[in-house]
């Protein structure tokens, strides 16, 4: 977060679906997983300008892993569109080649980290 005065940058993730009734990607559980927007915005007394360095990820309920999601695939959930989600657009296989992301909010992180550097909460 960087505050100046009256304007600032800050992160946001956010829950933009909910899919139920679904094959865990990860685990192959029988269960649900959310579609999260996660993205970086500049705001002006507390209201947001404009958003960059948008991406899509889904966490599962199950086994609660955090998988990214194609951009167009979120982009498209995010406007509004009922677009089916299969394995060739979700990627977990990031998380197995040395890869880690915090939970809580959503930042890439090194393998060895047992605390996130960003949000400062326990993996």
């Amino acid at each position: 977060m960087f505050f100046i005065g009256i304007f600032g940058i800050e992160q946001k993730n956010k829950v933009i679906s909910t899919r139920h009734n679904i094959i865990c990607p990860s685990c192959s559980a029988y269960g649900r997983y959310d579609v999260i927007m996660c993205y970086s915005y500049f705001h002006v007394f507390f209201i947001p300008l404009f958003k960059w360095n948008k991406q899509y990820f889904i966490q599962t309920h199950c086994c609660n892993k955090l998988c990214n999601l194609d951009y167009d695939i979120g982009r498209r959930i995010e406007n509004g569109e009922q677009a089916e989600i299969n394995s060739a657009h979700i990627h977990c296989h990031e998380f197995y080649s040395g890869r880690k992301y915090c939970p809580y909010c959503f930042s890439q992180l090194d393998t060895n980290f047992q605390y996130c550097p960003y949000c400062g909460k326990k993996l």
